[in-house]
Order: C-alpha cells, then structure tokens, then sequence
C-alpha cells in the first residue's frame, strides 16, 4: 500500500511539475554592460520545465470575469502609488491557447513552463505559458 501511495505522489509531482519558490527567480542577474539576463545554474535546470509557484495574479484585463493573461507575484498586488517587485520577481502568465480563469484575490498556485521573458514585455524577467491554477483560499 505505502509503495503504490508513493508512487502516485511520484506521478503527480511530475505531473505538475517541481515547486519552486521566488527566492530562485531571485537569482536572475541582469549584466549592466551588455543588458543580458543571466540566470543562475539552479535556475537554469527549471528554465523551460514544467513547475508550479505560490503567489498572488494581477489581471490585465479588469474589465473581463475571465482573464487568459496576468501578471504574477509574490506578494498581493498593491495600488499604483506603491512601486510593483523588481522584475525578477514578475512573471507574465498567459495561460495555454482558450484557457480562461477567473481572476482572484486569494493566493494560488501556478502549473506551467517558465522561461526568461527576452522581450521584457511589462517589466517582467519571466514569462510562463500556464496550464492550470488552483485557488489557495482556506475554506471556513
């Protein structure tokens, strides 16, 4: 029993992919001189995987009940008077082709392939094409 337990935890862990946490995101240095972005070695292993990360989406579109397309960060997204994470800490989350969610306010957690955003569109460093998330929200 404990051997077909672990491996159906195995099977979902590369299922969704490795968490990763934003302290590794961190890592990403941008090279003054030649304005390149330059990730860590432990970044380098996750860059192109699948993987999930906790943290709060700011819509783009907040006139629409399901977005396709948000910014991702690690702390609740605050009014405009307070200056957003530096952009390694930012990931722009467009989710697979004709997949909708519905924006929260809660946390959750992000499934789906990360790479470096070499365009920078929005400031961020990152860029995921995202392909499940899953409210945080503790029921009551």
């Amino acid at each position: 029993m404990k051997i077909i337990l672990l491996l159906i935890l195995c099977f979902l862990q590369s299922a969704f992919g490795k968490e990763i946490n934003w302290e590794l995101l961190k890592t990403l240095e941008l090279d003054k001189k030649t304005k390149i972005l330059t990730p860590k070695p432990e970044l380098k292993k996750i860059l192109g995987q699948e993987i999930s990360i906790k943290g709060f989406m700011m819509p783009l579109d907040y006139d629409s009940k399901a977005v396709s397309e948000f910014l991702f960060m690690p702390y609740i997204p605050s009014c405009m008077h307070v200056p957003p994470p530096p952009p390694n800490q930012l990931v722009l989350v467009k989710m697979k082709k004709g997949t909708t969610i519905i924006p929260s306010i809660y946390p959750v957690e992000v499934f789906g392939k990360i790479s470096i955003d070499t365009n920078q569109e929005l400031e961020s460093s990152y860029k995921m094409e995202g392909i499940k998330i899953k409210e945080l929200k503790e029921n009551k």
